[in-house]
């Protein structure tokens, strides 16, 4: 398993309600479709051989726009999964939790 994955805690339920709702996953879906375009364009201009700050600041507002997604995905997360498996009394979930929160600490 990658850095870039965190598994489910041994025993936990991934999720045992919809993981988002189509609403969150038609946002997230356009947002990274923006962010997607932004680093084609932050691509095109270091080929372009760009000034180093525009470059810089474009790649600062993607950071920036990605970081986004990441905390819509994490309020997602905490409200829905680890609400659920907590109701359930599933102690392992904090567990995993500790791991997500902690992982490059």
């Amino acid at each position: 398993m990658s850095d870039a994955t965190v598994a489910p805690a041994q025993g936990v339920d991934a999720c045992d309600v919809a993981m988002m709702s189509e609403q969150l996953r038609a946002d997230l879906l356009l947002r990274l479709k923006k962010i997607s375009g932004q680093v084609s364009a932050i691509a095109r201009m270091v080929e372009q051989d760009r000034y180093c700050v525009d470059v810089l600041q474009q790649a600062n507002a993607a950071q920036s726009a990605l970081e986004a997604v990441s905390r819509k995905v994490a309020r997602n997360y905490l409200e829905r999964c680890v609400t659920d498996a907590v109701q359930r009394g599933d102690p392992l979930v904090y567990d995993e939790v500790m791991r997500v929160v902690f992982r490059n600490r």
